[in-house]
């Protein structure tokens, strides 16, 4: 196989522009605002330090791609408040209720793992389930012969930076490294040279990860 080749129809497979591969309306990628999306978490650190000011012990926002939220404040008299409904964002500025009599407007900056609203830094939260070093157990997909890929490792860190490394059948290597989110059974693959929505599956120790819509099917074990 010419490597040549190699390197840049696994590139072709890992951006989504293999021929005959068309971007559904479930894309994430084509969502403008991939840093908002995530479960969001603010803890009162002055919670048991005798200031009233606050009465939150933590909060929980829900940013999902379908532009729907969810607010939950856990009060220190054990109550819990609860909101969803619709947001707006642009580049700075996201709206919580936007089509309510009350919507409640947000300067806003985010990175990877970080929400600041009014000043105030919200942690995104990921399930450790996911996270971690997986190894291929099995490789298969109707682009497998073509790319030539032999071994996938994926490396997913708790601070949504991930690296994967991908090795041909004669030993050359393509890696990619960046930045994550996930959204239901979404793993988008954000970096330097663009980005990529794969499924996954989640069962115990192993995952599932189909690229381009069975383009690679990949079967992964933990080994760390």
């Amino acid at each position: 196989m010419n490597i040549g080749k190699y390197f840049i129809l696994l590139c072709l497979v890992f951006s989504g522009q293999v021929t005959g591969i068309q971007k559904d309306k479930q894309d994430l990628t084509q969502f403008d605002f991939p840093f908002l999306i995530g479960d969001w978490h603010l803890v009162n650190t002055l919670s048991g330090s005798g200031n009233d000011a606050e009465d939150y012990l933590s909060i929980r926002l829900q940013l999902k791609s379908s532009y729907m939220f969810a607010v939950q404040i856990h009060k220190k008299d054990s109550s819990v408040e609860y909101w969803e409904g619709d947001y707006t964002a642009d580049g700075n500025t996201l709206t919580l209720g936007a089509k309510t009599l009350t919507p409640q407007v947000y300067s806003y900056s985010a990175t990877h793992n970080q929400l600041m609203l009014n000043g105030v830094i919200f942690y995104k939260a990921l399930s450790r389930a996911l996270v971690g070093v997986w190894e291929s157990h099995q490789i298969s997909g109707y682009e497998r012969t073509d790319t030539g890929v032999e071994q996938l490792q994926l490396i997913l860190q708790p601070d949504f930076i991930f690296s994967i490394r991908v090795q041909n059948d004669r030993g050359k290597e393509v890696v990619h490294q960046g930045v994550y989110y996930t959204e239901s059974d979404h793993l988008v693959f954000l970096f330097e040279d663009g980005e990529h929505d794969a499924k996954f599956e989640l069962e115990a120790n192993q995952m599932v990860l189909n690229l381009e819509d069975g383009a690679i099917l990949a079967t992964l074990k933990r080994i760390y």
